[in-house]
């Protein structure tokens, strides 16, 4: 059973000592290194096992997981193990989605999953079958089949590794015997002080979300923060019992990131705040499926927290985010920069 260790703590004064023009190189990239070595660790030790068959990676939101998985293939396959990444997030299947008290829809529920769908595929991938993977649009919300996901197939030797929320489901994990199977849970572990608290690791994933929506999603910084409640309570139900069902932990929190991620959300906040204040905001992109209709859930408590944060995030000192090397995962929140 995995558990959550390993928590970085730090200062806005730990983080301005950083910054000196020799510092702040090798601050990034050591950082950089140390969430490499945990990645190795556990590339290491399942390239160790040929008999497992399949690797399952779970975390809440913003955990990082997409590029972790990657490295984990790319990692795997240089040690002789062919891998393949299969997206729970491509299965997506959300005609009938329930609503919370606000009206907004629960797209993070494992019955948004077609886990049939996806235990099908990834049996048959391991039997040696060619499957048509489909692609899920994020943008326009729809299922598609793109050419370059058709007639997909894994050696003999391979192995399938399988990222998302749900991805330590029983729904999905368990169409293998336990044995034939790892499971990592991934999710940033951190905290930011000044004289008082400033983030801690939700904060740091909800910041990392409204980066990454803004620019692969769609949606401003107030529709995350206005759906962010139903994102924590829906993540709640599942947490402890993925954290439990898996043999690793991976923290995915770099001691550097609030200095690149604080200005992007920052500026993302006040653009939404300043559309709103000018009239012209655009209704939440995840509120259109909200019954009764609606363009928010709670705009109110949203805007209160867009402040708050923006207060918090004025705090941190802040670098360019071109100092983020290619293959960070920060990429993953901040690529479309």
């Amino acid at each position: 059973m995995a558990e959550l260790t390993e928590r970085h703590m730090l200062s806005v004064q730990d983080l301005e000592k950083q910054l000196g023009v020799n510092r702040l190189p090798v601050f990034i990239q050591e950082s950089e290194a140390d969430f490499l070595a945990r990645t190795q660790e556990v590339v290491e030790f399942i390239a160790s096992h040929p008999s497992v068959k399949a690797v399952f990676v779970s975390g809440p939101t913003s955990s990082g997981k997409t590029t972790f998985t990657e490295r984990l293939t790319a990692g795997l396959s240089q040690l002789g193990r062919p891998a393949l990444r299969l997206s729970l997030d491509d299965y997506y299947d959300i005609k009938d989605v329930q609503f919370d008290a606000f009206g907004r829809p629960d797209y993070e529920s494992v019955s948004t999953i077609d886990t049939r769908l996806a235990g099908e595929d990834l049996l048959k991938l391991l039997a040696g079958e060619k499957v048509n993977i489909p692609r899920f649009n994020f943008k326009t919300r729809q299922s598609e089949w793109p050419e370059s996901t058709q007639n997909i197939s894994i050696s003999p030797s391979g192995i399938v590794v399988t990222e998302g929320l749900h991805g330590l489901a029983p729904e999905v994990c368990d169409v293998l015997p336990r044995d034939k199977w790892i499971g990592v849970f991934i999710m940033p572990n951190g905290g930011l002080v000044a004289d008082k608290k400033l983030f801690g690791s939700d904060d740091f994933r909800l910041l990392r979300r409204i980066v990454r929506d803004q620019r692969h999603r769609g949606a401003h910084a107030l529709s995350t923060i206005d759906y962010w409640p139903m994102i924590a309570s829906s993540e709640k139900a599942y947490y402890e019992s993925y954290l439990k069902k898996a043999d690793f932990y991976v923290n995915s929190f770099l001691l550097y990131e609030s200095l690149v991620i604080a200005p992007v959300a920052k500026q993302d906040i006040e653009n939404a705040l300043l559309a709103l204040e000018k009239g012209d905001i655009e209704p939440s992109v995840f509120m259109k499926r909200s019954i009764p209709p609606k363009a928010f859930a709670d705009i109110d408590t949203a805007v209160a927290r867009a402040r708050l944060l923006h207060r918090h995030l004025s705090m941190v000192p802040e670098i360019a985010h071109e100092r983020v090397p290619e293959h960070s995962i920060l990429q993953e929140f901040i690529g479309e920069l």
